[in-house]
């Protein structure tokens, strides 16, 4: 620790990042006190990250959370990977991004969750984006269990709200406690192979009518109705059948979103749908006068969009790939994702 001091008083760190090199290893892999000593010596952090083992448990306690409030006054971004701490106890009238991944050993109960998470929100009134990974519980597991009927608090800075659960229960009650701000991001991913996704209650969206960028989970047996409302969605992405599914239902057909200029498709059936497709789509908008400006694929899915789309040949629209970022990434926190438009080369691969 000396010659680290020594270092320390040297620099005028704003970032540091901290994560256990053995991911195997379930002792403390920082003790308090050396946490309390780096950060004496980083009063303009502002930027801190916290890795720990999905085995650790050596910082699952208030203390904690204490040291970080009271030795990181400028801190705006705080990240909490694998860190099974009582994250509810954070109280910060600075912090701005934050990403709390719920350690999957968590020994409490979803509903004990869901008040801490509520308990966060009140604490932290300056929030503007907000990531939360809760996968320490499922549907199966999640079928009898009590979740609490909490007020959501005014959060009116919160713009950005990225929730991925393995619960479709546990995410309406997460759902619930931002309703009442001016969300205008909003990606909810449950788990995508749980056969109760339908749990959902989507018309949780009608809290949000001034979204205009929308990430949306597999979608079955919903009230297609709810999207009429969503009348400033710019920025849309869903799985290629999802979406196909989806206009049949609405009551504005291809006119849906009418302020869409980008859509996203996230995954790829391997078949033809004979009853329709995204190439039909965009040319039916560009001939009621409303035209797509991007088409965009995760990189994981362009190869086979391809093969079931063939019919792109003529369409005014950038096409590209996408990757989304896994959480905050970088000093900077960007959680934009990072978009790619093909070249001619690869344009002329695909037959365009």
């Amino acid at each position: 620790m000396p010659e680290l001091e020594g270092i320390l008083r040297q620099l005028d760190i704003q970032a540091l990042r901290l994560y256990a090199l053995d991911p195997f290893d379930p002792q403390p892999w920082t003790p308090l006190e050396n946490m309390q000593a780096v950060l004496q010596l980083t009063p303009s952090l502002q930027h801190l990250e916290l890795c720990a083992s999905p085995l650790s448990l050596a910082i699952d306690s208030a203390p904690f959370l204490h040291v970080v409030q009271r030795h990181t006054p400028h801190l705006t971004t705080l990240i909490l990977r694998n860190v099974p701490t009582t994250f509810g106890q954070l109280s910060s009238l600075m912090l701005r991004n934050l990403e709390v991944r719920v350690h999957t050993n968590q020994p409490h109960s979803s509903g004990l969750r869901v008040v801490t998470f509520w308990q966060l929100l009140k604490n932290t009134p300056s929030l503007e984006r907000l990531i939360l990974h809760d996968l320490a519980a499922n549907n199966w597991v999640e079928a009898g269990s009590y979740l609490p009927s909490l007020a959501s608090p005014q959060l009116p800075r919160l713009r950005c709200f990225h929730l991925e659960t393995r619960s479709a229960r546990l995410a309406c009650g997460y759902l619930a406690l931002v309703s009442r701000s001016n969300l205008q991001d909003l990606a909810f991913a449950p788990f995508p192979y749980s056969p109760r996704s339908n749990l959902w209650n989507i018309e949780q969206l009608q809290a949000w009518p001034q979204l205009k960028v929308l990430s949306l989970p597999p979608m079955k047996g919903i009230n297609a109705g709810v999207f009429d409302a969503l009348t400033a969605v710019e920025d849309l992405e869903c799985g290629r059948t999802d979406f196909l599914n989806l206009l049949p239902l609405v009551s504005q057909g291809t006119t849906i979103f009418p302020r869409l200029n980008t859509l996203r498709i996230r995954s790829v059936a391997g078949r033809w749908d004979k009853d329709g497709s995204i190439a039909g789509f965009l040319r039916t908008r560009d001939n009621a006068g409303s035209p797509l400006q991007r088409l965009l694929v995760h990189e994981g899915a362009v190869p086979r969009f391809f093969k079931v789309e063939r019919d792109l040949g003529g369409i005014n629209v950038q096409m590209g790939r996408y990757r989304p970022r896994d959480g905050f990434e970088g000093v900077t926190a960007a959680l934009e994702t990072v978009d790619v438009l093909f070249s001619e080369a690869e344009l002329k691969k695909y037959g365009l």
